[in-house]
């Protein structure tokens, strides 16, 4: 019986087993994030979904769309609404480190408030840093300037 068992484990450990050599990142390609921005007389903020469109080394690109509100003020005025931001976003870079741009339209809607009670688009473009694992998973950092003003967004990818 020994003899037999230990024939069997020496048959077992020289039989070549052929398997996965690496294991390979899967890239995720949504994320959902908070973004706030302001600058004196006008802020916005907003909750986005987000999904990588086009993913290589070094460039991503990711379509965005959300739903916030944002504000304009003047000393004599108040204005603000509901808005939806629909852009693109373009990360150069590598390493959790990107450089990013936004651009694109957000529609907005002046308040009752306001002498404007007209639907009206702004334009959205921003420049920043992100900060993205390579795969992609986890936290997500932004930090931009742009034509709502300074801003942060922090998210999650999945």
């Amino acid at each position: 019986m020994n003899y037999f068992i230990i024939s069997t484990i020496l048959i077992i450990n020289t039989v070549n087993i052929n398997g996965q050599n690496s294991i390979e990142a899967k890239n995720t390609k949504n994320s959902i994030s908070l973004d706030c921005a302001t600058f004196k007389f006008i802020g916005m903020f907003s909750f986005n979904y987000e999904r990588t469109v086009i993913l290589s080394a070094h460039y991503k690109m990711i379509a965005n769309a959300g739903l916030g509100g944002w504000y304009l003020t003047t000393i004599s005025k108040w204005y603000c609404g509901p808005s939806i931001p629909l852009s693109l976003n373009n990360l150069i870079g590598s390493g959790n480190n990107y450089f990013e741009t936004d651009s694109g339209i957000r529609y907005t809607s002046f308040s009752k408030q306001s002498d404007k009670n007209k639907p009206a688009f702004f334009p959205v473009f921003n420049l920043g840093y992100r900060y993205q694992r390579p795969d992609g998973k986890g936290l997500i950092f932004r930090s931009f300037i742009g034509l709502s003003g300074i801003g942060i967004g922090i998210g999650k990818a999945f």
